[in-house]
């Protein structure tokens, strides 16, 4: 449940994004955003009396990990994405995240094992992403998509640093402290490589910036890291594909962004091979690789 209320909260993020982007550079919205995330994920530590649990050494590891893979590397090429593609797209094209999952947590590092199902379930959602992916009329390759797929490889890793983390502190322990160290680096990023947004720009943005915070980045990320800790993080990736349709509703309704026939039937192989992917094996199911 939390997994899917997590998932639910989560399709607004490309709409809430894409909307700070009226006023704000993208790497200053992931900045701003994510710091706000860590001033919420700090009051959670001192309500719950959580700070003494940042002194357990065993958890930095996988906290900084994580906090390098999603906190800056997932975040920032996602937020650098949707500065340039639609908030359907990015959405559709964060599902490549579940094929990602499956490869590197199945086949590379053998960490959930690896069915005949899984290669072809893999190959609908490349297919599905590369049907997003064609040049609409003459604009050619949109960055922005490219830039998300890339995004989503880095995610699988970061998930299962952040699992392992949770072993040993709490959800709030992990984030403060991955949205504090990412929030600062994303900043210094923008503030090297963007144009600076004067008092005006920040204070338009606001009310975007606060629900990125507090709500996505905060709320729904507490719901995803206790998820993660209780069901396999392949399992949980697939649960949240729900995310694009609600996505491409609020991008309709919010954004006035009427979805592309190919955005559609991107659907239909990606749904195959969320099926494929996610279907419990039968018990004549012949596993690749377990060990």
């Amino acid at each position: 449940m939390s997994i899917l209320l997590s998932a639910l909260l989560w399709s607004t993020f490309p709409v809430v994004t894409i909307l700070s982007f009226g006023t704000l550079a993208p790497l200053f919205s992931a900045g701003v955003s994510t710091l706000l995330a860590g001033a919420f994920f700090a009051a959670m530590l001192t309500w719950k009396h959580e700070w003494p649990l940042l002194l357990k050494r065993a958890a930095w590891r996988d906290i900084l990990q994580t906090t390098l893979l999603i906190g800056v590397i997932f975040c920032g090429l996602m937020f650098i994405g949707l500065k340039h593609t639609s908030a359907g797209n990015g959405a559709i094209l964060s599902l490549m995240e579940v094929f990602f999952s499956f490869v590197i947590l199945g086949a590379i590092t053998r960490h959930e094992p690896l069915l005949p199902r899984t290669m072809i379930g893999g190959a609908c959602m490349v297919f599905g992403a590369l049907l997003v992916l064609i040049p609409q009329g003459t604009g050619g390759w949109q960055s922005g998509d490219l830039l998300i797929i890339a995004a989503t490889a880095f995610a699988p890793l970061g998930n299962r640093a952040t699992q392992r983390a949770r072993k040993i502190v709490t959800a709030n322990v992990i984030m403060f402290v991955r949205s504090v160290v990412s929030g600062c680096f994303l900043l210094l990023l923008a503030w090297l490589f963007e144009p600076h947004p004067d008092a005006d720009a920040f204070f338009s943005a606001l009310t975007y910036l606060l629900l990125n915070g507090i709500l996505l980045l905060g709320c729904s990320k507490i719901l995803w890291v206790e998820g993660i800790h209780r069901i396999p993080i392949t399992k949980a990736i697939s649960i949240e594909a729900v995310t694009p349709l609600f996505t491409l509703l609020v991008a309709w309704l919010v954004l006035f962004e009427t979805p592309s026939i190919l955005q559609v039937t991107s659907l239909v192989p990606i749904a195959a091979g969320m099926w494929l992917l996610t279907k419990s094996p039968g018990a004549s199911a012949k596993v690749l690789s377990t060990d």
